[in-house]
């Protein structure tokens, strides 16, 4: 009798350890399409895309339950982006717990920043850039153009240390981003680590952009930027006080070719709301912010790659954008090319 006892006793044993556990509503086995673009932003093939990219990173075997899939924590994840949602909120709509989603959004944000030189990247061969300016003559007219640039503002929660630092100048803290985008939209070179309260030109001036066009490893074209950064060689901004209409015509070509680095925040905010002001403010640590941030500018340039339309009922006006001082410097040769290109090119 003992014996049989104790065969019932093993079997019972291995049942529960054998035991299924119930499956996870996983987003992909029953939304459509539509569904899935409007919910979670991404496609359904470039979400399985980042699923075989970030399998290794995510896959976990456990012994004591069936682990979540990697597909499940990459739409948890982009739920998230998508909203800006609070971690309950998330975990009540995936049927799982806080701590769970915290883990999920900072693993895949831990991915999506890895690669972030793979679809964040600034060319410097002269095909590469003459596709740039091929594209934003094509559509804004303005000649020779490798990027725009400008920066934006994340709301963040106030830091634990040097808050008054993170303060930007509509008195919320918050990190300044910098970023360049060509004609479609797409960045090209993305600096996520400042405090809310640092000027435009010293992240320029201290950012491995300002080196490739310092030294010329650039040394064709121009980037566009407004009055808050300084007048450069390769660096074209707005004439402050124009009064003659070949000046005007600069200033209208320049605004309609720099605002596309306008609208790619705008559009970036709009897709993935975590990072937007609608969504109130990001409710993290400094450095889990920036790489938050960086990891949707991953997506966002995914997205424009692969075509990936905004929901229709988003409306993508860049709510982040705030009107900077106009940056005043000494006449240098930046004055010099800016006065030969209004002269041989806007004066007719």
């Amino acid at each position: 009798m003992a014996v049989v006892y104790m065969h019932i006793r093993q079997r019972a044993e291995n049942v529960r350890r054998n035991r299924v556990f119930r499956d996870r509503n996983n987003p992909l086995d029953y939304m459509d399409d539509d569904q899935i673009v409007r919910r979670y932003r991404l496609s359904r093939p470039l979400i399985l895309e980042l699923c075989r990219m970030f399998e290794n990173d995510l896959a976990r075997p456990t012994a004591r339950s069936r682990a979540f899939p990697v597909s499940f924590q990459i739409m948890v994840a982009l739920r998230f982006y998508a909203t800006g949602s609070f971690q309950m909120v998330n975990a009540d709509v995936h049927n799982i717990s806080r701590p769970s989603v915290s883990k999920i959004t900072s693993d895949v944000t831990s991915c999506l920043k890895r690669v972030c030189r793979n679809y964040i990247k600034m060319p410097t061969d002269q095909a590469g850039l003459h596709n740039i300016m091929r594209g934003f003559y094509e559509k804004t007219n303005f000649p020779n153009v490798v990027g725009a640039i400008d920066g934006t503002h994340i709301r963040i929660k106030s830091p634990a240390e040097d808050g008054h630092g993170y303060v930007n100048r509509k008195n919320y803290h918050s990190i300044n981003v910098q970023a360049v985008c060509d004609s479609s939209m797409k960045f090209l070179n993305y600096v996520a680590k400042y405090l809310g309260a640092t000027h435009d030109s010293f992240i320029l001036t201290n950012s491995n952009i300002y080196e490739l066009f310092d030294s010329r490893e650039i040394g064709i074209g121009w980037l566009l930027g407004d009055s808050g950064y300084p007048l450069r060689p390769w660096l074209m901004t707005p004439m402050l006080n124009a009064s003659t209409e070949a000046e005007e015509r600069y200033n209208r070509g320049h605004m309609r070719a720099r605002c596309i680095v306008e609208r790619s925040f705008g559009l970036m905010k709009a897709r993935f709301r975590c990072i937007d002001n609608s969504a109130g403010t990001l409710l993290y640590g400094a450095t889990k912010s920036c790489d938050i941030t960086v990891g949707v500018a991953v997506l966002h340039n995914m997205c424009i790659n692969h075509g990936i339309p905004l929901p229709p009922d988003e409306n993508h006006c860049d709510r982040g954008h705030i009107a900077r001082q106009q940056y005043v410097c000494h006449l240098n040769d930046g004055a010099t090319v800016r006065r030969r290109l209004i002269n041989g090119r806007f004066s007719q």
